[in-house]
Formats: structure tokens, C-alpha cells, sequence
């Protein structure tokens, strides 16, 4: 009986000796990568000095952290606009990223001067997918990490869409090859480079209108992918999604949102999770060093965004979600400065070239310039009724997707039924003057160099004839403003949807929102400063939408 018990404390003496001994080198083999992340930024800095901050308190306690922007980055506000990028990448330095994808609006200033900044970037700027017109990657493919105890390789993949949602003229030598293909082979080589961690770095969007081949979900299936970080559709993911073993995330836009990503390797697995910080709710501490390059900055153009060029005693609705899927009052204030400018019988805009709202009050040069950001040309042709129809299809064509191809207008009034078929959408076509409007015709049409060359899939406006060049689109709307104009607190029915189905009909009336008593509406005053005019004429050329 006593060796019966003798054995039994033995066995228990030497398990108590094993499984903690088991347990702490489970732990210790057990390494963590964070990951910060943010995208869509254009040219806004909110995010930067937490960032940095966050990222060097993590470093100084000895762990691993990596620092990613997945495009859209490189335009966007004055100081990045009129620096051609500059200011986004010293700023990126002193945060310190580690590696960046192209966005569509990273081309904005074109080919040669983004491979001007990536030589200034102390970070590589990747794209595994964009060949140059000689055959030859245009930047990165990929990069790989060594850290404490694992190996990451983060690659990019940048999306198709930039052929039409950039200037044809920019990007058009270029070769976006598929995002899923390309990327099933760079994992390939990544794996056998050793990389425990897989990052795909990303600027491609979930989301309709984007060809299904084109979304990041494509490569959600791909073996090895262990995180894709998106951008592109401005979506917030807060915890991210997962489809099978890969976590996909994304953080809105705008520099509003931090992401985090936490990754843990145990032996062969490897779990994440995701998360994000609201700037306007954290109680971060900032990097002051980041804040003052920041802060330089906006002091360069400072004498330019304070000048108060008018006022409005109602708020001019920019905001995304409107303008790409409905008509708005300042959408129809710009298109009307278009045809103020041109002389043209009608304006078309896209949604997608009015990056923001302008509240009631004074209305500065900042704000006109954060409206219209791309510096786009002012453009008439000639077009026949019948083409006018195609574009109006065209504009309304994805209704009621949120995309920068919806069409805003002027000196013109239709209706449309989402739910007819296609090409037959656009009904009761009408001039805002009451005249009709006929198929046959020959119409002077004024639009942006963008969307004449087209941009956004609009071809059709390249069959016009007798293409003439005006000045820039912010110089038009701020000369129109000069004029009073009439701005209605609402939309004025230009565009209406007949369908009951999708949404109720627009509520008011058929009658010429250029006669109409105008009980609601309210005149704004201006002041111009003729300096500034000439300096938004001498920005020629960059531009691009989404």
C-alpha cells in the first residue's frame, strides 16, 4: 500500500515539474506583431501625431510594430496640393511609416512626379501590379521585415479602377494586371523568403461598383494571406471581418480613424484581431515633433486658405454620400458656375469631383479649395441630344450605389426609373428654360478635362467636337460667386426618380428652378481677391476623381 502511494506523489511531483515547464515555453515562443494602419487620408494629418507616438511607445518597450498606409495619401488639401505631394511625405517621414500602396489619387500629379516622391519617402512605396509602359514594375513589389523573433512580408496591390478613376492622360500608358493573380504570386515568394506573417497591403474596396474581381475579397481565398489592409471606399471596419483566416480591415478615411491590428504567432498559428481609435474621442499623447512639421505646413499657405472670398447663410452640401448618389444645392451651385464661365447650354459634374461641404458663414479660399481639390480645367464640346441622353444613362447608371460617376447638372432637368432597363433609365428630358430638348440637335456641353478625356467611363463626351479649354474650376466658381447668385437652402428637382421602388418621388415641382419665386432661397455677397485667382489659373492639369 505505501509503494502503492509512493508512486502516486511521484507521478504528481513530476507532472507539477512538467506541465508549467510546457506552459512557459508555449508562452515564450509565443511572439506579436502590431500593426497601425490607415488609409484614405488625402492629405489630411489629424491621425499623424498619435501615430507616431504610439508607434515609439511600442518600440520603446521592445516590441514589434509596423506602420502601413493603404493610399490615397498624396492629395487632397492645399498644402499637399500645392506642394505636389511634398508635404504628405515629410510628414509620413517624421512619423516614421514603413510601407505604403499606390492609391488612384496618388497619380494625381502624374507618373514621373510620384516616382519623384518615392525617392523622397524613407519608406517603399509598393505595387505589385502596375507595369510602366516599358514592361517594367513601376515601384516595389514587396518588402519583408525581420524583427524580434519573426519575419513579415507586407506586399501591395493597387487597383484597376485608377485607368478610369484618374486621368486617362496620366495613367494611360500604364498596366494594372489582376489583383488576385498577382497576388497568389507574390505570396508564393514570400513564403519561401521565410515570412511567418503575410500582409497584403491593399487599395482596391469592397464594395459595389467595383468589378468583383477587383475587391480586396479576391484575395481573401488566397493561402498565406493572413491580413489584407484596404482602402479605397472610405468604409470603417471597427473590428475588421474575416473571411475564412483572413482578417480584412479598413479605417474610413479622412485621417479620423487609427487601426490596430494585433497578430500573434504560436508555433504554425496565427491569430488577429483588429480594432480602432476615433481622433475626435482619444486621449492619446501626441508626437509635438510631428505636430510642428505639421504645423509648418499649414502656415505655408496659410495667406492663401484665410482669405474670405464670400458667405453663404446656409450650408452647401458636399458631403460624399450625398453628392455620389443624389442632387445637392452645391452641386447645383458648381454646375451653374460652369455654365456661368463657358456660356455652355448645359454643365455636367460627377460627385466625385466635390470632395466637401461648406458651412453657413464665410466662405474662404481653403474651403473652395477643399471643394475642389483637383485643380481640373473647365472644358466645352459639341454634342448632338442623342449623346447627351448616353451621358445622363451613364451618370445615373449605378443609382443607388454610392459612386463619384453620378452625374450633377445644370441647364438641363430630368427624371429616371433605376429600375427600367438600362439605356432606357432616363425619361422626360427638358431645358431648365422650359424649351425642349431635342435628340437631334447640336448642344455646346461644358464639363472638366477629367471627364472630357474620359475619366469616370464617360467616352461618350469624347465624340464631341470643337473641345475648347477655359480656365480652372475653382477660379469659375469663384467668379461666379461675384455675380450673387441665388442659393436655395434644398435642391431644386433638377434630377428626379420616378421609381417608388428604390425611393419615394422628389416632391417638388416641375416648375424652372431659374424662375421660381424665391421664398427659400438666399442671396450670398462676395469678396475676391484677384491674387488668388491667378494662383488657382496656374494649376494646370493634375487631376483626377473618387
Amino acid at each position: 500500500m505505501m509503494k502503492k502511494i509512493s508512486m502516486f506523489l511521484l507521478v504528481i511531483l513530476i507532472t507539477s515539474f512538467i506541465i508549467p515547464a510546457s506552459v512557459s515555453a508555449a508562452s515564450e515562443d509565443e511572439v506579436k506583431l502590431t500593426v497601425i494602419h490607415v488609409n484614405d487620408a488625402h492629405g489630411r494629418t489629424a491621425a499623424e501625431p498619435y501615430i507616431s507616438q504610439m508607434a515609439a511607445d511600442l518600440k520603446s518597450r521592445g516590441e514589434n510594430v509596423l506602420v502601413l498606409d493603404a493610399g490615397d495619401r498624396l492629395h487632397g488639401q492645399t498644402a499637399v496640393n500645392l506642394s505636389k505631394g511634398e508635404s504628405a511625405v515629410e510628414i509620413m517621414n517624421a512619423v516614421g511609416y514603413d510601407a505604403m500602396i499606390t492609391g488612384n489619387h496618388d497619380y494625381n500629379f502624374g507618373v514621373d512626379r510620384l516616382k519623384e516622391l518615392s525617392g523622397m519617402m524613407n519608406f517603399p512605396l509598393l505595387a505589385a501590379n502596375v507595369i510602366d509602359s516599358n514592361g517594367q514594375l513601376l515601384f516595389k513589389p514587396y518588402e519583408i521585415f525581420k524583427m524580434d523573433k519573426i519575419t513579415a512580408g507586407v506586399f501591395g496591390i493597387a487597383t484597376p479602377e485608377t485607368l478610369t478613376k484618374s486621368d486617362p492622360r496620366i495613367v494611360g500608358g500604364l498596366i494594372f494586371t489582376d489583383p488576385a493573380e498577382t497576388a497568389a504570386e507574390t505570396v508564393s515568394v514570400l513564403k519561401a523568403e521565410g515570412c511567418d506573417i503575410i500582409i497584403a497591403l491593399v487599395h482596391l474596396g469592397d464594395e459595389e461598383p467595383t468589378a468583383p474581381e477587383h475587391k480586396s475579397d479576391a484575395l481573401a481565398d488566397i493561402k498565406g494571406i493572413d491580413v489584407i489592409i484596404d482602402g479605397h471606399n472610405h468604409t470603417l471596419y471597427e473590428n475588421g471581418r474575416n473571411i475564412g483566416n483572413t482578417l480584412i480591415t479598413q479605417t474610413d478615411g479622412h485621417s479620423q480613424h487609427i487601426g490596430i491590428i494585433e497578430i500573434t504567432v504560436s508555433g504554425s498559428a496565427v491569430s488577429k484581431t483588429a480594432s480602432v481609435i476615433n481622433i475626435q474621442e482619444t486621449t492619446l499623447p501626441a508626437d509635438e515633433a510631428v505636430t510642428a512639421v505639421i504645423e509648418k505646413w499649414e502656415k505655408s499657405v496659410e495667406d492663401i486658405i484665410s482669405v474670405v472670398v464670400g458667405n453663404t447663410p446656409v450650408h452647401l452640401e458636399g458631403a460624399r454620400e450625398l453628392v455620389r448618389t443624389e442632387e445637392t444645392n452645391l452641386a447645383n451651385l458648381l454646375t451653374d458656375s460652369m455654365r456661368h464661365a463657358t456660356g455652355a447650354d448645359f454643365a455636367f459634374l460627377t460627385g466625385g469631383n466635390i470632395r466637401a461641404s461648406i458651412e453657413a458663414g464665410n466662405i474662404t479660399m481653403g474651403d473652395v479649395l477643399n471643394v475642389l481639390p483637383f485643380s481640373n480645367l473647365l472644358v466645352t464640346v459639341e454634342l448632338n441630344g442623342a449623346d447627351i441622353i448616353k451621358i445622363l444613362e451613364h451618370g445615373i447608371s449605378k443609382y443607388p450605389e454610392e459612386t463619384g460617376q453620378h452625374i450633377q447638372v445644370a441647364g438641363i432637368m430630368f427624371k429616371f426609373d433605376p429600375d427600367s432597363q438600362e439605356g432606357q433609365r432616363v425619361v422626360n428630358v427638358f431645358m431648365a428654360d422650359g424649351s425642349i430638348f431635342d435628340e437631334n440637335k447640336k448642344y455646346t456641353v461644358s464639363t472638366i478635362d477629367f471627364l472630357a478625356a474620359g475619366g469616370d467611363g464617360y467616352e461618350m463626351l469624347m465624340n464631341g467636337l470643337n473641345l475648347t479649354y477655359y480656365g480652372g474650376d475653382a477660379e469659375a466658381f469663384v467668379d461666379y460667386l461675384t455675380t450673387n447668385p441665388v442659393i436655395f437652402s434644398e435642391p431644386e428637382g433638377r434630377v428626379k426618380i420616378i421609381s417608388t421602388s428604390v425611393a419615394e418621388e422628389n416632391p417638388k415641382t416641375e416648375e424652372n428652378p431659374e424662375t421660381k419665386v424665391n421664398n427659400n432661397s438666399l442671396k450670398i455677397n462676395i469678396t475676391v481677391c484677384g491674387v488668388l485667382l491667378l494662383c488657382i489659373a496656374s494649376k494646370k492639369k493634375e487631376n483626377t476623381v473618387i
